[in-house]
């Protein structure tokens, strides 16, 4: 349970009106570490950057770094990762590089450089050059995670992002019928129940550094991002969850807006945190962030066709698994049905200002 009180962070410094009374800036000693990766992580990160460095000048030493950590999962294959991992034995990029872009403070050119992927898939096509860049960094470097720091350089990124581990890693899911499938690519469109994920080998090491920015973390989030395949394999990582579940920060998992065919299909909001717990025992999430915005039909119509639903909030059970359901507006005007990234950040900052009361659920955890 989180040791965030009125005394550590001081809840009008936090809840400044800036005209409607939302949020303005956050507490300057607020840390943040968020787990995941996929394109969920992402559009979390883009808006806690603007919230969290609203009025910090842009000199690479006044960016507070520590203010927000990425921590991201390493067990990607496909597409553009997939194709460099098997040719260069480089951890894959492409969750690194999202994360990066979505922290960047560089030149838009330069950044939409970084973001660019070529067309086709013949030689570089289907490649993006940031991809090409991190592969390039890491060979330079002699260290990946050397590389990712030269290009958060290189992009003046506001926070750091993390992989979750340096090893060479690999996802593996066992389905409710008992096959089993290995790698991330393969397990969505297996189209079958996921009992259960794994990595293989089970045994890869935490990065020293992603485990201690969840020890110094005021607020450590999960998610949003795919269940199985981008919030789970982080926790699986040796040492991960054992930092989370130790914390004394308020954990939060930020719940995804739709459903994932092969994934999550029937899952409400309990059935993920369910999930959580099963994977990660001692984890213990304190608060459910939830949209509560209507999704208008016509754009559920198309994700429906794929065999997505909105998902179900489901709170009876999540207070019953002694989690706390938060219900906010974070619905974006995006097409494909996103997270608004400064709704969210607001949402985040709003609950990392509240003192925490430990209630009988949580003081028996």
């Amino acid at each position: 349970m989180s040791a965030i009180t009125s005394s550590s962070i001081d809840v009008e410094d936090v809840l400044l009106a800036d005209g409607g009374g939302a949020p303005a800036l956050p507490a300057p000693g607020l840390r943040i570490a968020a787990l995941g990766g996929g394109t969920g992580l992402p559009v979390l990160l883009r808006g806690l950057k603007a919230r969290l460095h609203a009025g910090v000048d842009s000199r690479p030493d006044a960016s507070e770094p520590d203010r927000l950590t990425a921590i991201v999962t390493a067990a990607d294959d496909g597409g553009s990762s997939g194709r460099l991992r098997e040719a260069y034995r480089v951890l894959p990029p492409g969750d690194i590089r999202n994360c990066l872009l979505a922290l960047s403070d560089c030149d838009p050119t330069l950044s939409a450089i970084f973001g660019f992927r070529f067309a086709g898939d013949a030689g570089v096509g289907g490649h993006s050059l940031g991809n090409l860049i991190l592969a390039a960094l890491s060979e330079l470097e002699r260290d990946f995670l050397g590389a990712v720091e030269r290009a958060t350089r290189m992009l003046a990124v506001r926070g750091r992002v993390l992989p979750a581990t340096l090893d060479d890693v690999r996802l593996a899911a066992e389905f409710t019928d008992r096959t089993r499938v290995e790698g991330e690519s393969r397990i969505a469109a297996a189209g079958r129940t996921i009992r259960r994920v794994s990595l293989v080998p089970a045994d890869v090491r935490a990065l020293p550094e992603a485990r201690d920015a969840i020890a110094a973390a005021d607020l450590v989030l999960l998610g949003p991002g795919s269940l199985y395949t981008s919030v789970i394999p982080v926790l699986l990582v040796r040492g991960l969850a054992e930092a989370v579940a130790t914390t004394r920060a308020r954990v939060v998992l930020v719940m995804n807006l739709m459903s994932e065919p092969g994934e999550t299909d029937g899952y409400t909001a309990a059935d993920f945190v369910r999930a959580i717990a099963d994977h990660a025992p001692g984890v213990a999430i304190d608060d459910v962030l939830l949209n509560t915005a209507p999704v208008p039909e016509e754009r559920i119509v198309r994700r429906r066709g794929r065999g997505a639903h909105v998902i179900a909030a489901d709170s009876e059970r999540l207070i019953a698994l002694g989690c706390r359901p938060v219900e906010r507006d974070l619905l974006g005007a995006d097409p494909s049905i996103r997270h608004d990234p400064d709704k969210l950040a607001r949402a985040v900052i709003e609950l990392a200002a509240e003192p925490v009361a430990p209630g009988p659920e949580a003081l028996a955890r």
